[in-house]
C-alpha cells in the first residue's frame, strides 16, 4: 500500500508539475511582452535591449518545454516519495533538473530552429522562475498530502542513543506520512522511552509487536548489530510482508552516499564519495564536447599565432606532451603549447631548491626555463588550449581538478588520492582562487570541495569565474 500511495502521489505530482510549468511559461511570456511597453533604454543604438517576445508567438514552445521539464525532473528522482526530501535537497534537485532541461531545450532549438525566433534571455528567465514555482508547488503538495493521507505506523529498532535522532527527524516531518508507533531496544538497555516515544519491547518480541501495532515498516538504526540479528529482523519483516529499512550510515562514513543496485540478481548496497548522478554526468560530458568544439572553432587563430611564435623563437617543438594522471590514476598524454626551453625537464632537478609550492608539486614564480613567448602564453593561459583535444578524447573535462604528474601522485597522502576520483579539467576552484597563491594542502582541499559539492550549476559558475581570472592573469606564472 505504501508503494501504491507513493506511486499515486508521484503521478499526481507529475500532473501538477506539468500545469505549473505551463502556467509559469505563459506568465513569464505575458510579463515579458508587457515589459517592452515601459522598457525603452537601448544599450546599442537601434538594437532594443528586450527582443520582441509575445505570448502568441512563443506559446508553441510549451509543447516542447513541458515534456523536457518533466523528463528531467523524473531523471532527478523527483517523483519518488518526494514528501521525505529535505527542503534544501528538494530545491537543489529541482534547480539541477531545470538546468538539464534548459540545456536540452537549447539543443533542440539549435537543431530544429523554430519558424518564429525566440529570445535566450526570455527562456533563461522562464527557467529561473520555474525553479521557484516548482519548488513552492512541491512544498505545498507535500504539506497537503501529509494532511490528507493516513500516517503509516513504523517501528524503530536500535539503541536509545542512535535511535533518538532518527525518531526526532521523523517527528519533525509529519508531511512524510509516518507515525513512530514505538521503539525496540537491545536487551541490555533499561529504558522506557526514546525521545518521548514508548519502548515497546526487546528484539525477541519483534514479530508479536509488528502484528499487535499494525506496523507497515521497520527502520533499523545503529552500527552494533551482528549478522544473526540483522538476519532475524529482515526475516521477521519478510515473513509478514513488512518493509525493512536499514540505516545506510551504519559504517560511519562521513562523505560516501549509499545506493542500492541490482548486479545480476544480487542486491548490492554501494557507497560512493563521488558524484553518481548519471544524467547530470552525461550532460557534463555532452557540454564538454560542445564547449571543446566551440573553443577550437573560435580560438584557432590564437592557437595558430601561438604555434608560429613558439617556432620562430627557438625552432623547437610547438607542443609539449607530458604524461599525467587522470581518472582513478590512469595516465594519458596531456598536451600544452611549449612555454619552456626544450631541455626544461633536464634542468628541473637543479632548481628543486627554488620550489615555492609546498607538497610534491613544483611551482616557481620566475622560472628561468620559461621562454619569452612562453611567459605570455602562461599569463594568458593560451598554453593550455591544446587540452581541448584531451577533452574531446574524453581524458579531461572543462571543469575538474588539474591532472597531476604520476610522480606527484606517488607522494600524495592517502586523503589526497580522492581528487583522482573525478575526471581532471582545465579549470576548477583552485584556478579562480589565486592558483599559485594557494598552498598545496589548500589546493587539494579545494579540489575535494569541488568533488563533494559538484553540480552542473557549480561547473557553470566556475567557467564564468575563470574568464576574469584568465583576463587578469591572477595567480598565474
Amino acid at each position: 500500500m505504501q508503494r501504491i500511495q507513493a506511486t499515486s502521489l508521484g503521478w499526481l505530482a507529475r500532473a501538477i508539475d506539468a500545469a505549473v510549468v505551463a502556467i509559469t511559461f505563459v506568465a513569464v511570456a505575458f510579463v515579458r511582452e508587457r515589459a517592452r511597453e515601459f522598457w525603452s533604454f537601448d544599450v546599442v543604438p537601434g538594437e532594443p535591449v528586450l527582443a520582441a517576445v509575445t505570448l502568441r508567438s512563443q506559446f508553441h514552445l510549451v509543447f516542447a518545454v513541458v515534456p523536457l521539464w518533466l523528463f528531467s525532473l523524473s531523471q532527478h528522482r523527483l517523483y519518488d516519495d518526494f514528501r521525505r526530501l529535505r527542503a534544501d535537497i528538494l530545491l537543489l534537485r529541482i534547480a539541477s533538473a531545470v538546468a538539464v532541461a534548459f540545456g536540452l531545450l537549447v539543443a533542440v532549438l539549435f537543431v530544429f530552429p523554430p519558424a518564429v525566433p525566440t529570445s535566450r534571455s526570455f527562456l533563461l528567465g522562464f527557467a529561473i522562475v520555474s525553479v521557484v514555482s516548482l519548488f513552492l508547488a512541491r512544498r505545498a503538495e507535500a504539506r497537503r498530502a501529509g494532511r490528507r493521507q493516513p500516517a503509516w505506523n513504523i517501528l524503530v529498532v536500535g539503541g536509545a542513543l542512535e535511535a533518538s535522532p532518527f525518531v526526532d527527524t521523523v517527528l519533525r516531518h509529519p508531511q512524510w506520512g509516518l507515525r513512530v508507533a514505538g521503539v525496540i531496544v537491545p536487551q541490555d538497555e533499561d529504558v522506557t522511552s526514546v525521545h518521548g516515544v514508548k519502548v515497546l519491547g526487546r528484539l525477541p518480541q519483534l514479530t508479536q509487536i509488528i502484528e499487535a501495532e499494525r506496523i507497515a515498516q521497520v527502520f533499523m538504526t545503529g552500527r552494533a548489530w551482528d549478522t544473526s540479528t540483522l538476519r532475524f529482523v529482515a526475516d521477521s519483516c519478510e515473513e509478514v510482508g513488512v518493509t525493512f529499512s536499514m540505516d545506510a550510515n551504519f559504517l560511519g562514513l562521513s562523505i560516501a552516499r549509499a545506493d542500492v543496485n541490482d548486479l545480476g540478481g544480487w542486491s548490492v548496497l554501494s557507497f560512493s564519495s563521488v558524484p553518481s548522478d548519471g544524467t547530470a554526468l552525461l550532460v557534463k560530458r555532452v557540454a564538454d564536447v560542445l564547449l571543446a568544439c566551440l573553443g577550437l572553432l573560435v580560438l584557432w587563430p590564437a592557437m595558430l599565432l601561438a604555434a608560429v611564435a613558439i617556432k620562430l623563437e627557438d625552432r623547437g617543438p610547438i607542443l609539449f606532451v607530458q604524461e599525467r594522471s587522470g581518472l582513478f590514476g590512469r595516465t594519458f598524454p596531456m598536451l600544452k603549447f611549449r612555454s619552456m626551453v626544450v631541455d626544461a625537464e633536464a634542468k628541473k632537478a637543479s632548481l628543486s631548491g627554488e620550489n615555492e609550492m609546498s607538497g610534491p608539486v613544483f611551482k616557481m614564480r620566475r622560472d628561468p626555463r620559461v621562454t619569452r613567448v612562453g611567459a605570455i602564453l602562461r599569463k594568458t593561459s593560451i598554453d593550455e588550449l591544446p587540452q581541448l583535444w584531451n577533452i574531446l578524447r574524453g581524458e579531461m573535462s572543462v571543469v575538474g581538478p588539474r591532472p597531476p604528474l604520476p610522480a606527484e601522485v606517488a607522494r600524495y597522502e592517502r586523503w589526497q588520492m580522492r581528487r583522482l576520483s573525478m575526471r581532471p579539467g582545465l579549470t576548477c576552484i583552485w584556478q579562480v582562487s589565486g592558483r599559485n597563491k594557494v598552498d598545496f594542502d589548500g589546493w587539494m582541499r579545494l579540489d575535494l570541495e569541488y568533488i563533494d559539492s559538484w553540480s552542473l550549476f557549480l561547473d557553470a559558475r566556475l567557467i564564468v569565474l575563470t574568464v576574469p581570472a584568465v583576463v587578469t592573469g591572477r595567480g598565474a606564472s
